[in-house]
């Protein structure tokens, strides 16, 4: 498989590169720069800011996607059982015009409110005035400003630690997730299982609850129209991949197993948002390898109206998702109970 980083792409890649090491005086600063920042969350010294309702924060320990929008879904979903009303509070990574649901990830919540401002507390606030009972903090952990009942932090089996940004992608060490009240490890089908049961040894000594999903089914769709078509209609045929994630190594694994010969994986930068020029690129690709072109749902929103403005190769988008074994699933479900019983 032929990667390919579009744009500013090699500095997301860089942590993986054997050059990391030049980066390591960095760490030092910031790893010195994070734990005294967190030290003075920790003894009291600054407080974080509360909202009228609970706050459910879903996020990571690591910089780059973990798979945290799937979970997001299915935490309001479970809010939604238990009759309250939820919103989503998203830094709102690129997007445009300062408006909500204009970032990719916001895009992808379906009928859940999401309020896109870097300030998340003055997001809550319009949230609230909007009809929110319980709010959702999106890549919330390490946004500390905010109090929050329920510290949901997601581990990808894929890249669960390392070093700390930016010789690695870890955007604290990992003492940190002693804050969280549930760990989540994702991906975890996509390596060895004694891997993954390495690294559920590690996060059991951390003393919250672990819960465990898989990958859900996927299913193709095509991005303009949105017909579906069958996965198996592409087995050993050629592919291009399009991807704009924190971790695309997570897609191209996935795509392999499904049986394609993968020709070149585009990787653009995370949150990247595609214009005409890059949409003759990715057509160009295609056509030099004769394969056809298949993105992330987080990309096809995005290529979505692009595609159709400007006809040409069709191009397809890979569903996929998260499921939890019912005990885990009655393990989280039991937090979020708990959780929205709470009031500041």
């Amino acid at each position: 498989m032929r990667i390919v980083r579009m744009g500013g792409r090699w500095i997301e890649d860089f942590p993986a590169s054997p050059w990391r090491w030049l980066a390591l005086p960095a760490a030092i600063l910031y790893a010195t720069a994070v734990g005294t920042r967190n030290a003075a969350f920790d003894l009291g010294l600054r407080r974080p800011r509360r909202l009228a309702v609970p706050v459910l924060s879903i996020g990571n320990l690591t910089a780059g996607g973990t798979g945290k929008t799937p979970v997001t879904r299915l935490v309001a979903e479970l809010c939604r059982e238990h009759g309250a009303h939820p919103a989503v509070l998203s830094r709102g990574y690129r997007h445009a015009g300062g408006t909500d649901r204009a970032n990719d990830e916001a895009q992808l919540m379906g009928d859940i409110p999401v309020h896109c401002d870097p300030e998340r507390h003055a997001a809550g606030l319009r949230a609230i005035s909007a009809g929110a009972d319980c709010l959702l903090l999106d890549d919330g952990f390490q946004h500390r400003q905010l109090h929050r009942d329920l510290d949901i932090v997601l581990i990808d089996a894929t890249r669960p630690w390392g070093w700390v940004l930016p010789a690695g992608y870890q955007r604290e060490s990992r003492s940190g997730l002693a804050r969280a009240s549930l760990l989540w490890l994702t991906r975890s089908d996509l390596v060895p299982e004694d891997e993954a049961a390495r690294i559920l040894t590690a996060l059991g000594r951390v003393g919250a609850p672990v819960v465990r999903d898989h990958a859900a089914p996927v299913r193709l769709a095509e991005v303009v129209s949105g017909a579906p078509r069958l996965v198996e209609s592409l087995r050993d045929g050629t592919v291009v991949l399009v991807s704009g994630l924190g971790n695309p190594s997570a897609f191209e694994i996935a795509s392999a197993r499904l049986g394609w010969r993968i020709a070149a994986s585009l990787r653009y930068p995370d949150h990247h948002r595609y214009d005409r020029s890059d949409l003759a690129v990715i057509r160009g690709y295609a056509a030099e390898a004769g394969a056809q072109v298949v993105m992330t749902a987080k990309d096809a929103v995005k290529i979505a109206p692009l595609a159709a403005a400007h006809p040409g190769t069709e191009m397809l988008v890979l569903h996929g998702g998260h499921e939890l074994p019912p005990a885990d699933r009655q393990t989280l479900a039991a937090l979020v109970a708990a959780s929205l019983r709470q009031r500041p």
